[in-house]
């Protein structure tokens, strides 16, 4: 753990021992396989409002391999990698949902409006709302065509004064838990690997 213009940074191995690979596919292995029940559906439905949160080839692991059911073996078929390969990126997926899934849930029209009554620049209000969103750096810089340090710098000064002003704590621990690994990746095209599924498993 570091500390950077005053602001707590938590080093990403850090988060990693938090959320270790092994009790995220745990995790997910309760979730998918529980008995299917109101509170285990909307389980399910978290898990796949997060997939596309995930790095594409992990997301795509994921659903192939807790949703659709298909071994290890033939998803390192399907994308030409090792089984072991496979293994590992369903762990570091499994882990990244783990996180994603532990964040506390806004409503994006509140943070704004909250978030509006500290900070008077718009694009610092902005990045506070795509950060939440997406909990990752590279892509609010994408959509705001700035760069990542710029979107980094911003968002922990933001932090920082929503923290003096002192009247929403709970927002400051959200942002506090998404600072601490602004490195989760988040891209939105997904593989299209149907066609390679039905080729497998048939």
């Amino acid at each position: 753990m570091t500390w950077w213009s005053g602001h707590k940074i938590v080093d990403p191995t850090e988060i990693e021992s938090r959320f270790a690979n092994e009790d995220g596919m745990a995790f997910l292995d309760t979730i998918v396989n529980e008995e299917i029940t109101e509170e285990g559906t909307i389980q399910l439905d978290r898990v796949r409002a997060v997939l596309d949160q995930l790095p594409p080839r992990e997301a795509d692991f994921i659903e192939l391999y807790y949703f659709l059911k298909i071994k290890q073996t033939d998803i390192a078929e399907i994308f030409g990698v090792s089984q072991p390969t496979v293994c590992y990126r369903l762990q570091r997926a499994a882990a990244r949902v783990r996180f994603l899934l532990s964040l506390p849930v806004f409503e994006v029209d509140q943070i704004e409006a909250n978030v509006s009554e500290v900070l008077t620049d718009p694009i610092d209000v902005k990045i506070m709302v795509l950060m939440y969103e997406t909990t990752c750096q590279s892509e609010v810089a994408k959509r705001l065509s700035v760069s990542q340090g710029f979107v980094r710098h911003r968002f922990i000064r933001s932090i920082e004064k929503l923290r003096k002003d002192g009247s929403y704590d709970d927002l400051v621990g959200l942002f506090d838990m998404v600072s601490a690994n602004l490195n989760i990746l988040r891209e939105v095209q997904r593989t299209n690997w149907g066609a390679k599924v039905a080729h497998v498993v048939r």
